[in-house]
């Protein structure tokens, strides 16, 4: 039996990126990004143990492995990338520099996915991926721009959208793994 973790890998991105909406949002001031860090590491370094192992691995069938393993690391290493940003009190452009090109990576993936019918709902990978890339793609200009409030909020309930998305996908995948997994017994415990 396989070993899927790609519904604790979903609630993940879907909670860093209501972190990061909820952090456009509020926009806070140069003084007090300091204690967003924590959260950023958090979702970064979670994304790292998981999706890490699925770009090595292959533990998934399929494309399903590239699909969200690789997108999965390069979120990660963009949270990390912001946490370290944020604690040390650097400018937080870099990072959103570097997030837009997984902005596009998320499109492409997105379209891809849809384009191949993977999974059990191709299409709602497809809006998680496309509001997630958009969002992304945006946060660099929300950032550059900050006083621009209209696009900050924008920007932020785009990332708010793709995170509910990526919550619901991942609560759900959670509640079918359990009845998947139930009856499952580990190899270290077969007795023959």
């Amino acid at each position: 039996m396989m070993i899927d973790y790609l519904a604790v890998m979903l609630v993940n991105m879907g909670a860093g990126l209501a972190l990061l909406a909820h952090y456009l949002y509020v926009k806070p001031e140069k003084g007090q990004r300091k204690s967003w860090g924590a959260g950023f590491f958090a979702v970064g370094l979670l994304g790292i143990v998981t999706s890490l192992p699925m770009v090595l691995t292959w533990p998934l069938p399929g494309g399903f492995n590239v699909a969200y393993g690789e997108p999965g690391l390069f979120f990660s290493v963009l949270f990390l990338a912001a946490a370290v940003t944020l604690t040390f009190e650097w400018e937080p452009l870099i990072p959103a520099i570097y997030g837009f090109f997984g902005g596009i990576y998320a499109v492409v993936l997105g379209i891809r996915i849809y384009d191949l019918h993977l999974g059990s709902n191709p299409f709602a990978a497809l809006m998680g991926f496309l509001l997630t890339g958009i969002g992304g793609m945006l946060v660099l200009p929300a950032i550059q721009w900050h006083n621009n409030r209209t696009l900050t909020i924008v920007t932020a309930i785009i990332l708010g959208l793709a995170a509910i998305l990526w919550l619901y996908t991942g609560y759900d995948a959670g509640w079918g793994h359990v009845l998947d997994f139930a009856k499952y017994v580990p190899a270290t415990m077969t007795h023959k």
